[in-house]
């Protein structure tokens, strides 16, 4: 915070002019004046980061306010147009201790001040709709994201539906608050849509303001064709040539509440989050309604009164006329608004009734003007007054006589109205040539400035006459070196000029000042309140610094045109210091020059020697620099290719491009390691090219080559000994052959000829022996490529066949398997009837009296009972898992309670339990589980299948544990079982395969026999059956162990969650 007992509040602009910002800021003064507190304006442009050090972000000239130096902040709305949320967050961050109050803009922990967009956008659109039954009607949008923008689109939107109209997104263009916007929006609808449309409602007057140029210009009349109405009754928006229909809102009030708001929050006061300003819809010509007050000048026979008396529609006629001045009751000026307009009633009803003159009354009239001049309000405004006065009086007047007197005394107003109205239009008119003529005269002075000294002449001529008292320009950098204006806020600045007491000075000791200090120490006002302005000095996307300045003018161009001006300036300051340290560079050097112009007398005849050989040293290394990149052209080229027939063509066709030649070829060797040609270029093309040989001294001259693994450079054939070539090859008199190289052995060569003898250089030697290491590394390439294809298209095949072997073995393996489900099947039909017939007469024979008698017998028969009742429980095992696979099991689905199935199967298994010690206990939460869906019998025998298996695997003395709970699973809720045991356990890997037939853990030969016995033998069976039964409930069944370990013990754990019932 600051730390003056004067409070200090910075105001946050992107930009200012003399619209609506104006306005907003001239409200904040005011209360801010009323307050005694200072303000400091920073226009700096959008909140937008600028890039620098990611360490820290920077917001630019906003940089320059640092939270500790101000006790609060007002920012305005166009500082987040087209600003992301995340920044704006970002600036809060910085400022988090700091109140802040915006006007439209939405900010965590802030004020924020916005005009009831809604209400004023929906009467603006019912009054079209409604009052005009316009049903095609555009929308240009103010910028996407805008909290103003968003909400009186959503008003188009929402009245759109209201009144049972179509919403046409073609009607509908994105716009950014500028004149430019509204053109473009036009242009869009009319030359690339085609669109034609009623009405065309802008989300702003100044896109207003360029779909009516726009629309004039192509030659559509408004309202005549088209009516065009805005938002926000900026000052232009009376004065075109077609007033617009718009919607008011009071920026001056807004700028005011804001400020008091703010302080408010500074001293601890409870201030709303969001405060709603009222809005006023204003109809003028360009909807096609005549302006308001010559439609309030008539008066209907309905508003004439038939009873009642004038002096009592005081109250009525004083509401009346605020209405109609746009003053609420949130405006400040409200109490003096109140009285003016009452003496102005009260004086008009004494001079209607002869009590005093019709003078007194003008002059409360005018006292009325002056008041509405002082509160920046337009003459059309004065006219609505007075015509709703007049309407007011004529409808309580019912004597001729009296309305007549009525009359005379509003004419007379309306001529004083009139002559005002000029007055203050030519006042106006004469004040603003004169501030102009003041500015250009500055602009005169300053448009010649070369130096800071001439620039200090200008500003101390002029700034007496602009009405400035105090003004400091803080430099960035040095005068010659300006900074980019993307660049972040310089840690430190220095004053390079200031102007204070009626003097411009140019500082003699350079101080280097640190951000957040905007003047000097000791300059800042301490004995009484200030306003000041702080705006970066740019130019040509260049920062030089920023001023700040004591706000004296209330006219902000004053002060927009200064900072341009001295941008402008400085920049050609910086120019003109450039230029000097050029001229004293030249005068250096020439001075140089003539000192040696004796050294280059003497050695200009040594030059002009040197200059031939240089020349041709010159084309010689232009000629290199073209071989170079030819080479390396040829080089992209080559490595484009992959077969060694593609390569080997592109070498000789790249070699012609690097060293020009009637005709070369390309010689590689082939298995045996005789030289085979592979390329050519320029030879005849019905020639035997196949044959094509050159010889010296009765050799081939590739063997030659091979055998020096060195260049052959020929300069005339003629001169060689027995030179031989084909007879159809014309003569070439210059020869050369280099060698291709691959793993450090010669493995090819390329010859090259020209019709001229001696036209082969040591540079050509060099250039072909360079491409021709390129071109072995292509062909080595090109080899390998090949034989990797070849290799991939060998694997392929490999692959292909091993696939259809794995696919036969799968075909026959699953054939297999049918077969063992066959004999299943058929064994446990077969054994079925046998079995049964054995327990029918082993029945018999138990219950005969001989074989009771005998104990022996007894004991015999019970054994072979037992047996067999075994042998019928595999079959009917078999049978299970023979219906399971073929998929005939048809479970029959009912609400089914697991608590008495559990204890059933505990009760079947009892003697054996007690046999072997093991415990068998079922948790009590079994009994409040609601139904699941399921065949009662199907699963007793699934969970009987798993009970068995966890008292077959547990060892005698151990125990077995029940439990159950509702589950949510992927299709619903579950009731999930899970059987506990203290046994063996399960290894990992037999996880998955216990639950398929016939898969046995361990080994067989070693278990024992019967199906309650520990580790006793079975089928493999059970769990097979548990599975497909659980499965065909729609159900799961896993185990869960860690591991088998037939000493710790370790346990297993088997889950089986089947469908609640619904």
């Amino acid at each position: 915070m600051a730390s003056s007992e004067r409070k200090t509040i910075g105001v946050f602009a992107s930009q200012v002019g003399r619209g609506w910002g104006a306005q907003f800021l001239a409200g904040v003064a005011d209360a801010a004046q009323e307050a005694d507190v200072n303000l400091v304006y920073f226009i700096g442009g959008k909140l937008s980061p600028v890039s620098g050090d990611e360490s820290k972000t920077s917001f630019g000239l906003y940089d320059l306010a640092k939270p500790n130096q101000f006790d609060g902040l007002v920012l305005t709305a166009d500082v987040a147009y087209g600003v992301s949320q995340a920044d704006l967050d970002a600036f809060r961050s910085i400022h988090a201790g700091t109140p802040i109050v915006t006007q439209s803009v939405p900010m965590p922990g802030a004020t924020m001040f916005i005009p009831n967009n809604r209400e004023g956008m929906s009467a603006l659109l019912r009054h079209l709709i409604e009052d005009h039954g316009y049903k095609r009607i555009a929308f240009i949008r103010g910028l996407v994201g805008q909290i103003d923008s968003e909400q009186r689109f959503q008003a188009y939107k929402d009245e759109l539906g209201s009144h049972k109209l179509r919403l046409d997104n073609d009607l509908v263009v994105s716009g950014d608050f500028t004149q430019e916007g509204g053109r473009e929006a036009i242009r869009i609808l009319l030359d690339e849509r085609r669109l034609r449309f009623q009405a065309v409602v802008a989300a702003n007057d100044r896109m207003a303001f360029g779909a009516l140029e726009a629309l004039q210009q192509r030659g559509v009349r408004v309202p005549d064709d088209v009516a065009v109405t805005g938002f926000d009754d900026l000052r232009e928006a009376q004065f075109l040539g077609v007033p617009l229909t718009t919607v008011r809102q009071s920026y001056y009030t807004a700028g005011r509440n804001a400020m008091r708001s703010l302080l408010k929050r500074i001293h601890g006061d409870t201030v709303q989050g969001q405060v709603v300003t009222p809005t006023q819809m204003l109809v003028r010509w360009s909807c096609g309604c005549l302006p308001e007050n010559v439609r309030r000048a008539a008066v209907a026979l309905r508003d004439v009164a038939k009873t009642g008396k004038l002096e009592n529609k005081r109250e009525a006629a004083m509401r009346a006329l605020l209405n109609s001045a746009g003053v609420t009751e949130q405006d400040a000026a409200f109490p003096q608004y109140r009285e003016a307009f009452g003496r102005a009633w009260d004086a008009f009803l004494l001079a209607l009734h002869g009590r005093t003159s019709s003078d007194e009354f003008l002059k409360t009239v005018n006292a009325m003007i002056e008041l509405m001049q002082q509160q920046d309000l337009p003459p059309s405004v004065w006219h609505n007054v007075i015509s709703m006065m007049r309407r007011y009086a004529l409808g309580g007047i019912t004597s001729h006589t009296v309305m007549l007197e009525a009359e005379n005394l509003f004419q007379q107003a309306r001529m004083l109205t009139g002559e005002l109205s000029q007055r203050w239009q030519a006042y106006q008119r004469l004040a603003f040539e004169q501030q102009e003529g003041i500015l250009q005269n500055f602009s005169f002075s300053m448009a010649p400035a070369m130096s800071i000294d001439e620039i200090g002449a200008a500003i101390s001529e002029h700034f007496p006459q602009m009405g400035i008292g105090r003004w400091y320009v803080m430099f960035y950098s040095d005068v010659s070196s300006p900074q980019s204006i993307s660049a972040p806020t310089p840690k430190s600045y220095r004053l390079l000029f200031q102007y204070e007491d009626a003097k411009f000075e140019i500082p003699r000791k350079q101080i280097s000042i640190g951000t957040g200090q905007l003047v000097p120490r000791g300059k800042t006002p301490e004995d009484r309140r200030y306003t000041a302005v702080v705006m970066p000095l740019t130019l040509a996307r260049n920062r030089f610094g920023f001023m700040w300045v004591e706000m004296g003018p209330e006219d902000w161009e004053i002060y927009v045109r200064i900072r341009n001006l001295v941008s402008s300036a400085l920049l050609r300051t910086m120019l003109v210091s450039q230029r000097e340290q050029a001229q004293k560079e030249v005068e250096r050097l020439l001075a140089e020059t003539q000192t040696q112009a004796r050294e280059l007398a003497i050695a200009k005849e040594f030059a002009e020697n040197v200059a031939a050989e240089n020349a041709n040293l010159y084309s010689s290394e232009q000629a290199r620099r073209r071989a170079a990149e030819a080479l390396a052209r040829a080089s992209r080229q080559l490595s484009s290719l992959s077969t060694e027939a593609e390569v080997s063509q592109q070498i000789v066709a790249q070699l012609v491009q690097i060293i020009p030649v009637e005709r070369c070829a390309l010689f590689l060797e082939d298995v045996n390691g005789e030289p085979r040609l592979r390329a050519h270029l320029g030879f005849p093309r019905a020639a035997p090219v196949d044959g094509l040989v050159y010889e010296a001294g009765g050799t081939n001259v590739y063997h030659a080559i091979v055998k020096q693994s060195e260049p052959i450079l020929i300069g005339d054939v003629r001169s060689m000994k027995d030179w031989r070539q084909p007879e159809w090859l014309a003569e070439d008199r210059s020869w050369l052959g280099i060698p291709l190289f691959a793993k450090n052995k010669v493995v090819g060569m390329l010859t090259m000829s020209r019709g001229e003898p001696a036209s082969f250089n040591h540079d050509d030697v060099l250039l072909a022996s360079t491409f021709a290491i390129q071109a072995s590394i292509a062909l080595e390439n090109a080899r390998l490529y090949d034989k990797e294809t070849s290799f991939n298209q060998l694997l392929g095949r490999m692959v292909e066949q091993r696939v259809e072997e794995l696919n036969r073995a799968l075909t026959r393996l699953e054939k297999l398997d049918r077969n063992k489900s066959d004999f299943i099947q058929v064994a446990a039909h077969e054994l079925r009837t046998p079995l049964t017939i054995i327990k029918g007469y082993m029945g018999m024979l138990k219950a005969a009296p001989a074989i009771q008698e005998n104990p022996n017998l007894a004991q015999a028969t019970l054994g072979v009972l037992q047996g067999a009742e075994r042998l019928h429980q595999v079959v009917n095992s078999m049978l299970d898992v023979a219906r399971l696979e073929s998929q005939v099991l048809s479970p029959h689905f009912e609400s089914v309670t697991l608590g008495p199935i559990l204890r059933l199967i505990q009760k079947d298994y009892a003697e054996d339990l007690q046999a072997r010690q093991l415990t068998f206990e079922l948790d009590p939460s079994i009994n409040a589980l609601p139904a699941v869906r399921a065949d009662s019998k199907l699963l007793q025998k699934a969970l009987d299948n798993v009970v068995v298996n966890a008292i077959k695997f547990t060892p005698d003395g151990g125990s077995i544990h029940i439990d159950a709970a509702v589950v949510n699973g992927d299709r619903g809720e579950f009731c999930e079982v899970r059987i506990q045991d203290t046994g063996i356990g399960i290894n990992e890997a037999d996880k998955e395969m216990i639950f398929e037939k016939l898969y046995q853990v361990g080994k067989v030969e070693l278990h024992s026999s019967g199906r309650t016995k520990f580790k006793g033998g079975g089928p493999g069976l059970g769990l097979a059956i548990a599975a497909g039964i659980i499965k065909a409930h729609q159900g799961k069944i896993w185990v869960e162990s860690p591991g088998c370990d037939e000493e710790k013990l370790p346990g297993s754990t088997f889950i089986i969650q089947i469908p609640l019932a619904k």
